[in-house]
């Protein structure tokens, strides 16, 4: 389920802080479920927390897509009307597979979201058959200040 909780966060992060930094500073519980295509496949919810500092909420966009030197990401379109973000990302592996993702965002409040995010992935990763046509859901709300 790692796998979820990372692909969410490359595949979201992106568009969701560069187009609209509305959420305050903080510890988030972020709970996601992914479902496949193919055969109906729904895995389990996955739970994890992730400290949003102010840095990451002026810039996430630069702070994840130069995470890697094998992997090159970028926000190809993002609109924000009202409290609703619909994006598209594209990520370029060093293997010359790519992930693409389509989604949306609703900020319910300034402590919390609910995004549904799309993904395409081509290449010869052992996982595209897998990750193709997944969508994963996840909801996120602010439960205190971050750990120092």
């Amino acid at each position: 389920m790692k796998i979820v909780s990372l692909l969410f966060a490359a595949a979201l992060a992106p568009a969701l802080f560069a187009a609209a930094p509305t959420l305050k500073p903080g510890q988030y519980e972020v709970v996601a479920e992914m479902s496949m295509t193919g055969p109906p496949v729904r895995m389990p919810a996955q739970k994890l927390l992730h400290c949003y500092t102010p840095q990451e909420l002026e810039d996430l966009a630069a702070t994840i897509a130069g995470r890697s030197a094998t992997e090159k990401c970028k926000v190809l379109s993002s609109k924000l009307t009202g409290s609703t973000l619909t994006f598209a990302t594209a990520c370029a592996y060093a293997d010359g597979s790519t992930l693409t993702t389509s989604g949306e965002v609703t900020f319910t409040s300034q402590e919390s979201y609910r995004a549904v995010v799309n993904l395409k992935q081509r290449g010869e990763r052992a996982m595209d058959s897998i990750l193709d046509g997944s969508t994963i859901v996840s909801t996120a709300k602010r439960i205190g200040e971050c750990a120092k």
